[in-house]
């Protein structure tokens, strides 16, 4: 007996009987049961236990399939009427795989790709308000002469307002969209919001422990919520941010994988002790983002603006080699969709351990994977969890399009096709 969760029940069906039937195994699709799992076409690498990831849908905005795919049932104990018959003239019957005596009877289960925990931590100083392009304020933001990171000045200079403003897009108004498609688009990801500066207070530097949206399965259209409703204050604490990010992170023990996706315009300051809007803060936001790694939880980083190579140590410390540069509205929803990606989970856990753990098989896009730790999959924290690694988790960290199955065979069969589509 093999066990097959797909994305697309019907093809897979149809494959696998075909793929059988040279076997001389008797397949027979049944009607949808309770195989398969959530089979999401999204850009952040999809969902599902037999999963279609794809990259078509992110950064265009396109909304992702939230239906669980039906299942299949394969029946391999008995033979079809017609074998050894006319089934194949002047082609010797082979005989039956595994055997006619496999005798374990059908099984249904389920597999679900693991969740991942982000918190976004999102940076609402006044200079947010900025352009995306510039360091000066278009004349659209709420007050006109926003201040960030420097006071405003003649038209054109930094914080003034900006010269040539028919196509000036805030950093703002970039950052809502890009947010609200990140969110609609993803899946399998457990979304929290926290600002810096904090948004409860007006004192220029406030940060807290307060997370303005704990992370939740529910909690995407609060974090939009809260994003196309946000205010701005002075000051840009960023390490206390991360700080409070990865203490709350700490509390969260749900077994998901946990990330920081830190998304700002620019160098951390309210530095010293006490804190001082004035005083630049990057050698403290870097160690933040090491303490964040060393506690399990890399950092990303976005960096939205002209004014961003001080962001480079913080992504390194953080784990993620680098930030990512955003300088249009398009910039940013590639660069999240991108992350969205890359913290997919590679993990795929069933609702029952297979008979025989020593007699399973993984398919990646039809071709069987090895079970190798550096380049195949592995049991994950235990039988019913199975992890891909190398290439095959490559591939939906990628987005590029992904099918996965994971077969389970009979105690006593030891074979497996190569590719089973």
């Amino acid at each position: 007996m093999w066990w097959n969760t797909s994305i697309r029940p019907a093809l897979i069906a149809k494959a696998v009987c075909a793929s059988v039937a040279l076997l001389a195994v008797a397949c027979t699709a049944a009607t949808p049961t309770q195989v398969g799992g959530a089979g999401d076409n999204v850009g952040s690498g999809g969902a599902g236990a037999s999963a279609s990831t794809g990259a078509g849908d992110v950064g265009s905005g396109g909304a992702a399939s939230k239906s669980d795919a039906g299942g299949i049932t394969i029946n391999l104990d008995v033979p079809p009427a017609w074998w050894g018959a006319a089934d194949a003239l002047q082609v010797p019957d082979g005989p039956i795989a595994p055997t006619a005596d496999s005798n374990c009877g059908t099984m249904t289960s389920q597999t679900k790709r693991q969740l991942v925990d982000v918190l976004l931590v999102l940076d609402r100083s006044n200079s947010m308000e900025w352009s995306i392009t510039s360091d000066c304020t278009c004349p659209t933001a709420a007050t006109g002469t926003t201040v960030g990171r420097g006071a405003p000045g003649a038209t054109g200079a930094t914080g003034g307002t900006c010269a040539g403003t028919a196509t000036c897009t805030s950093r703002w108004n970039a950052v809502k969209p890009a947010v609200t498609t990140m969110l609609s688009t993803s899946s399998n990801v457990n979304w929290g919001l926290k600002f810096f500066p904090s948004p409860d207070s007006s004192a220029t530097c406030n940060e807290n422990k307060t997370i303005e949206v704990p992370i939740s399965s529910t909690a995407a259209s609060q974090v939009a919520t809260q994003v196309n409703t946000a205010t701005f204050a002075l000051g840009t604490p960023t390490t206390a941010a991360i700080t409070a990010a990865t203490a709350y992170l700490k509390t969260l023990d749900d077994g998901n994988k946990k990330f920081i996706l830190v998304a700002t315009d620019g160098a951390p300051n309210c530095g010293g002790n006490p804190v001082n809007l004035n005083t630049t803060d990057e050698t403290a936001s870097a160690n933040a983002a090491a303490d964040a790694l060393a506690a399990g939880f890399p950092v990303y980083v976005v960096g939205i603006g002209p004014s961003l190579a001080n962001l480079t140590q913080m992504a390194k410390t953080g784990g993620t080699t680098d930030y990512f540069p955003v300088s249009s509205p398009s910039d940013l929803v590639t660069a999240l969709s991108s992350i969205s990606k890359l913290v997919a989970s590679c993990n795929f856990k069933s609702d029952s351990p297979p008979p025989d753990e020593n007699n399973v098989a993984v398919y990646v896009n039809g071709q069987k994977v090895d079970q190798d730790v550096n380049n195949g999959w592995t049991f994950g924290a235990g039988l019913q969890e199975i992890t891909l690694n190398g290439e095959a988790c490559a591939q939906m960290s990628r987005g590029d399009q992904a099918d996965v199955q994971i077969l389970f065979g009979c105690p006593g069969q030891q074979y497996f096709p190569p590719n089973i589509y």
